[in-house]
């Protein structure tokens, strides 16, 4: 009779690790964002200030090996289903704080650029995100095309060694219903991050990857999304590029994946 309660009560044992073990599965989804930007227009060449590919590839203010960097692609255009999109960006972590400018603008079809927003703050050092426009805004407009950019001015008195990295966005409209109907479904911000980084969404997949982060971090989703975006940026390094546009979108690589390890 003893043995037969043992055998009765450890398969019962069994049976509730199984269950227990089979709901955590299903409570919490893998970690897994696999960035897809395939759908995305390559950044036109006059659509470059000339400032990101030079001065935002070199050194942070003190010599720092890892330069100012936006966490988004410089060789595609970023999209978001957000006119309000969280922008973030990389500053060297052995940097003092410098004034930073943030500069938003609007493209126009033959015609220059137009600003729409400018912001300025104080620079810290990891990882540094910002919503420039409130929710009773109209914010950023869908079917066109920006460029942001961000500048620490590392001295007042000599511009030319400010730091500047920029990327290019635009806003769309929800792709598909499909898309809307997992999004729907989703009950946590992972399930939301895999979502649109599979649709190529990129603004709105960081965005849900860093609310899961501490401060100043990627965190271990984020870290997976920029990895993500380097293997895609890595796609453009050919040899039909420019020599110097390559050697810039190759540095890009590089600095990224450092990123994703130092700011995990």
């Amino acid at each position: 009779m003893i043995s037969i309660l043992w055998f009765t009560n450890k398969s019962i044992n069994i049976k509730l690790a199984l269950s227990c073990t089979l709901s955590l599965a299903l409570i919490a989804p893998t970690v897994k964002a696999v960035y897809e930007p395939s759908t995305q227009k390559p950044v036109p060449t006059d659509h470059r200030s000339g400032t990101g590919t030079t001065r935002g590839t070199t050194r942070g203010c003190s010599g720092e090996d890892m330069p100012l960097t936006v966490l988004a692609s410089r060789s595609y255009v970023g999209r978001t289903i957000s006119g309000h999109p969280t922008l973030a960006w990389f500053v060297p972590r052995d940097s003092a704080s410098k004034p930073v400018e943030l500069m938003i603008y609007e493209w126009v079809p033959s015609g220059t650029p137009k600003i729409v927003r400018k912001m300025s703050l104080q620079s810290s050092p990891g990882v540094m995100k910002l919503s420039p426009f409130s929710k009773n805004e109209p914010g950023l407009q869908p079917g066109k095309e920006y460029l942001w950019q961000v500048v620490i001015h590392c001295d007042p008195d000599n511009p030319s060694g400010d730091l500047v990295s920029e990327a290019s966005l635009e806003v769309v409209g929800m792709p598909t219903n499909i898309l809307q109907s997992e999004l729907n479904k989703a009950i946590n911000g992972v399930e939301k991050a895999n979502i649109y980084a599979r649709a190529g969404l990129w603004y709105d997949a960081l965005d849900e990857a860093l609310k899961l982060a501490e401060a100043s971090k990627l965190g271990e989703l984020g870290s997976i999304l920029l990895n993500d975006l380097a293997k895609s940026e890595a796609l453009k390094t050919t040899s039909k590029l420019p020599l110097k546009e390559r050697d810039a979108t190759e540095k890009q690589v590089v600095t990224l994946q450092q990123i994703a390890r130092s700011a995990r």
